[in-house]
């Protein structure tokens, strides 16, 4: 019975210490995992940052050019693709913002879903 235990105790000790190994480098291979994480897809993170300061650029850009009125327009990047939507009160200020949207630097396309909608008076 006492070996029994003894050879349980064995294995859940290399069962710990398993994994462990996995990680040991020697000096020849330090190196690699270092380039390996350099290579890797951006974080989630960095993505959203970066769709952040796309949508801001194009809304900028659009709050420079004149004859758009902003009140009623959304502006979403994702990947290089830039949706608009909302809406304007002139159907020529459809166009023009995505023509601007298009012009801003890191714009791969854009869906333009904006509508026109009619000033009551």
């Amino acid at each position: 019975m006492r070996a029994v235990a003894q050879i349980g105790l064995v294995v859940a000790l290399a069962a710990t210490v398993a994994p462990f190994a996995v990680f040991a480098q020697d000096g020849n291979s330090s190196g690699v995992v270092a380039s390996t994480d350099a290579g890797s897809a951006p974080s989630a993170k960095a993505v959203r940052a970066a769709n952040r300061k796309l949508a801001k650029n194009v809304r900028t850009a659009m709050a420079k050019a004149k004859g758009i009125d902003m009140t009623h327009l959304f502006v979403y990047a994702k990947g290089g693709v830039v949706t608009l939507s909302g809406s304007v009160p002139k159907s020529n200020q459809v166009d023009r913002a995505g023509e601007i949207a298009k012009s801003v630097t890191g714009v791969s396309s854009v869906d333009n879903r904006l509508s026109v909608y009619s000033i009551e008076r």
